[in-house]
């Protein structure tokens, strides 16, 4: 099976030369190995699950160079399985960087009858680098500029959550200077109810991923370590940091701490996520203090965004 849009793809080559683990996982079917995708061909039938999951990572990509330069329009992202790839964000689509605007209804008729997908808003722009966790130690970087693409499809974020019933879906991937990765991906929906329905489903299964992520470690039989704590709280998101052995293929192997902020603002919800293994030196710990003031940075994103 292959994809026909290049998704999360303009990085996946150099991507794939992590020696500890991929930051972003496509699952076309089940399962997820380290190989690149290839963008060619038509998407597959029936509802595929895309993995979009940041996780401790080894070596730097070959394209997060000191400058982060995005990669010219157009140019390959790899080559290889399309039910076993390993991607990251890419350029924004020909048709997402000049977005249409949106119809006129015709007089009388019923709001949100219909065309509710097409006459959609584009998602917010990403935090700009310099707003991500830990940024004076990090020093983060983009590593290509966003991708917006719709969506049909459910969203695996990590191993505990995923996303249902988003209209469309924008990723950004970014890398730090202790060469470790970050991924926010936002989501639009047909309206407000729409995405708060997927907002506490994400919750409640980051609510029990402790559980889900003590299971994975004992499927492949690795001593079971996780703790996952909800760190903090906003009227409108939630902080958690797992503590655990990885598991591949969706997260790096070995001792790391994972972030996960989930924010939901009118009819958008975006994750952040980043990992930091236990073996990097200069990273920052996160407080809950720390967590709950990069929600209200998120929070203060979407907001503006909306004109709120």
């Amino acid at each position: 099976m292959k994809l026909k849009n290049p998704t999360v793809l303009r990085t996946a080559a150099a991507l794939s030369t992590l020696t500890a683990g991929a930051l972003v996982t496509v699952v076309l079917t089940t399962g997820a190995h380290s190989a690149p995708l290839d963008p060619v061909g038509a998407p597959a039938a029936g509802s595929p699950t895309v993995t979009a999951s940041p996780t401790a990572a080894g070596s730097p990509p070959a394209s997060a160079s000191a400058d982060a330069a995005p990669a010219p329009s157009g140019s390959p992202a790899g080559s290889g399985a399309a039910s076993n790839a390993v991607a990251a964000p890419p350029t924004q689509l020909p048709d997402s960087a000049s977005p249409k605007p949106a119809a006129t209804a015709p007089s009388g008729s019923p709001a949100g009858s219909g065309t509710a997908s097409n006459t959609k808003a584009a998602p917010p722009a990403p935090l700009p680098a310099a707003q991500l966790p830990d940024s004076a130690a990090a020093q983060w970087k983009p590593i290509a500029p966003p991708h917006t693409q719709p969506v049909r499809h459910q969203i695996q974020l990590n191993e505990c959550a995923d996303v249902n019933g988003a209209a469309t879906w924008q990723q950004q991937g970014y890398v730090s200077s202790f060469h470790t990765p970050a991924i926010q991906d936002t989501f639009t929906f047909a309206d407000a109810a729409a995405a708060q329905d997927s907002y506490h489903a994400v919750l409640t299964a980051m609510d029990g991923c402790q559980a889900t992520s003590a299971a994975r470690q004992t499927a492949s039989k690795i001593t079971p370590d996780a703790q996952v704590t909800r760190t903090a709280t906003t009227a409108d998101g939630s902080a958690y940091a797992r503590q655990w052995t990885g598991v591949a293929p969706i997260s790096a192997a070995g001792r790391q701490t994972n972030h996960i902020y989930v924010v939901q603002r009118g009819s958008v919800l975006t994750v952040l996520q980043y990992a930091v293994p236990a073996t990097t030196t200069g990273a920052t710990p996160q407080t809950p203090d720390d967590d709950q003031k990069q929600l209200a940075l998120i929070d203060a994103q979407l907001t503006t965004a909306a004109g709120n």
